[in-house]
């Protein structure tokens, strides 16, 4: 339907999104439902920015392929690390490098046989502690 125009139109397509504390592991479970390891990981907050995923389905067992279609548009990535270092570089980007957290998402489309046509919101864990910046 959002390939077609419809969530333009008004209509709000449905989305799931993970919500935890810190380090609780929402990540690795958005990464078990896509079937591919592509999420940063670390020590402390590594989920500074909201990332939606747009997960599409590939019948045919393709090389899985990724697309920033906001922040880099046109381009596709191939090699998994490098979607997590784009991750990472994009998040800088907006929020700085002293951990801070920032609600503009990033929007990441996934192509691959292995997850099911699906948006998932991999949002940013929840604090107890309010971190400097």
């Amino acid at each position: 339907m959002r390939d077609v125009g419809v969530a333009n139109a008004g209509i709000s397509l449905p989305r799931i999104a993970v919500v935890g504390g810190q380090s609780a592991g929402k990540s690795s479970v958005l990464e078990t439902i896509v079937g591919l390891d592509f999420l940063p990981r670390g020590d402390g907050v590594c989920t500074r920015r909201p990332l939606e995923l747009r997960l599409n389905h590939l019948n045919e067992t393709t090389k899985p392929w990724a697309i920033f279609s906001e922040e880099i548009p046109g381009k596709k990535f191939y090699d998994m690390e490098e979607v997590k270092n784009n991750i990472n570089g994009l998040t800088d980007k907006v929020c700085g490098n002293n951990k801070g957290i920032v609600d503009k998402p990033i929007v990441l489309n996934v192509y691959s046989h292995t997850c099911p046509d699906l948006t998932l919101i991999d949002l940013p864990g929840i604090t107890l502690i309010p971190i400097a910046g």
